[in-house]
């Protein structure tokens, strides 16, 4: 680590442990800690104090919808069943709303109130033979509020104001921090779970050289040549190992000389101890515009910070569980919801949301695996059905609710669960 300066001294006398996503890092006591967007599978954001208007937010996603509807054709609708509709979540209070921009998938959004907070979950393009509401009910019904300077013990993944404590697909969270005695230097942390293959086209090495060439065909190859480079040096850092380069910009125009400092590892391949991870220092910020300031920070002082900093990144403690065994597997929660031809997820008792004359009942039982019908519905007879006749139908896409585990070991048992469709048919 450098040398610290007076000033940096001060500053990091005392420290507090900030938990970010699988990991920790010490920052000054008196530092701001920014959290920027995150995914828990799906993007996840935090309202704070909007707990109890999770009907004020979907009024206006409703409304909004409504608008949306004007974009829809004709023939769009009945491919979007579920277009306009609220579906209860896991959780109480918990509204999903489908909306549609594009005309061939679902908007999600998925309002989540913990405690006094609100957080939104929201997807976009999901087609409709996808079912992404398990996924939507599993993070929801697990998520639970997080003290600023809570570290958890148990596996799972900090986000602002909130604790996940499950292993997920997709994973990414940012945060930033922001000093009162550097107001314009901007320090920032991106971690992002790689899937089947790393980044290579985003590389910082890669992304340097384009840089280069671009300024070279602007016209601005000098400029670019008068870059400083401060430092440069590949930096261990745990598992994570990249190129760290600290450079100093010089004014242009308009801006201002700048820092700019950046490490950058790839990682692994899906795993949540080793993502993709991307660190930052600017100077010379404004109104999150870079070099709209003269920098209120040494070059010395500002490797100094981006050292103590950067260096303080590790694993927390705990941060992903052991591996489960299949006879381990969680099962689906109680009020998890699939759509119709999805996979069911979990063997037990599914009940459609559809009310009415439903063929089979309302309630029905499935195994794990098998495509999630549709509701048939039943017309009302006539005295011609009475004689003989079929009653009319009808299919409609629909959403099926897990309201209970296990077989239909008996008669007693089917009847003892359907009981409540009372005055339905019965296939």
């Amino acid at each position: 680590m450098s040398a610290q300066t007076p000033r940096l001294q001060a500053l990091f006398e005392n420290t507090r442990t900030v938990c970010f996503g699988r990991f920790l890092m010490q920052v000054p006591a008196a530092a701001t800690v920014v959290y920027g967007p995150a995914e828990a599978d799906t993007p996840i954001r935090r309202l704070p104090g909007e707990g109890a208007r999770v009907t004020d937010h979907l009024a206006r996603r409703l409304a909004d919808i409504e608008n949306e509807r004007d974009f829809l054709l004709k023939d769009d609708i009945p491919k979007l069943p579920l277009f306009g509709k609220v579906l209860d979540g896991a959780v109480p209070g918990q509204k999903i709303v489908f909306g549609s921009k594009n005309q061939v998938g679902y908007t999600i959004d998925s309002y989540v109130p913990v405690g006094d907070d609100l957080f939104v979950q929201h997807l976009n393009s999901v087609l409709p033979q996808h079912d992404r509401i398990a996924t939507i009910n599993r993070i929801a019904s697990h998520l639970r509020l997080r003290a600023g300077d809570e570290v958890p013990a148990e596996p799972g993944s900090c986000i602002d104001g909130g604790f996940i404590p499950l292993d997920q697909k997709f994973e990414r969270v940012t945060v930033g921090i922001r000093l009162k005695e550097f107001p314009d230097v901007h320090f920032s942390v991106e971690v992002h779970k790689n899937q089947e293959r790393l980044a290579e086209s985003g590389s910082l090495e890669l992304l340097r050289e384009q840089a280069k060439n671009d300024a070279a065909q602007r016209g601005l190859g000098a400029l670019y040549a008068r870059i400083q480079i401060l430092r440069r040096q590949t930096r261990q850092l745990g598992a994570w190992s990249g190129p760290d380069i600290a450079s100093r910009t010089p004014a242009h125009g308009n801006e201002t000389e700048a820092h700019e400092f950046r490490f950058q590892s790839l990682g692994a391949v899906n795993d949540p101890l080793q993502p993709l991870l991307d660190v930052r220092l600017d100077s010379g910020v404004k109104d999150d515009r870079k070099a709209s300031v003269k920098p209120s920070i040494t070059d010395e002082e500002a490797i100094a910070l981006w050292d103590g900093l950067i260096g303080s990144i590790r694993i927390r403690p705990g941060g992903v569980a052991k591996p489960a065994t299949a006879a381990a597997r969680a099962r689906v929660p109680l009020a998890s919801l699939a759509a119709t031809g999805n996979p069911c997820p979990e063997t037990g008792w599914w009940q459609c949301s559809e009310s009415g004359r439903v063929d089979g009942g309302t309630r029905r039982h499935f195994i794990a695996g098998e495509p999630l019908p549709p509701a048939v519905f039943l017309g009302e007879p006539r005295l011609w059905h009475k004689l003989g006749a079929s009653l009319p139908t009808h299919t409609a896409a629909t959403i099926w609710q897990l309201v209970a585990y296990g077989a239909p070991d008996n008669t007693t048992a089917h009847q003892a669960i359907r009981g409540s469709d009372e005055g339905e048919p019965h296939a």
